[in-house]
């Protein structure tokens, strides 16, 4: 009988389901909060994992990897001072 009861609660509560979705797409408080966490996580995770993992550590040591390979493929050697 429980069961009979929750399946019809749920086609009550279907009619209503389309309803709340839009409230909440169209609620100014759920908009600000996704706003918030898009910019928390596109400016501070992504700007700090490109800015300073790829372009400081990352890119450095396949530039100097690549220009190892070329140097050594046409014979060059550079004088360290």
């Amino acid at each position: 009988m429980n069961w009979i009861h929750l399946a019809a609660s749920h086609v009550e509560e279907a009619h209503g389901l389309w309803e709340e979705a839009w409230a909440i797409f169209t609620d100014p408080s759920h908009i600000l909060a996704e706003l918030g966490w898009t910019i928390i996580q596109d400016v501070f995770v992504i700007w700090l994992a490109y800015g300073i993992l790829f372009k400081k550590v990352i890119l450095p040591r396949l530039r100097h990897e690549i220009h190892k390979e070329i140097d050594e493929e046409h014979n060059i050697k550079h004088d360290d001072k």
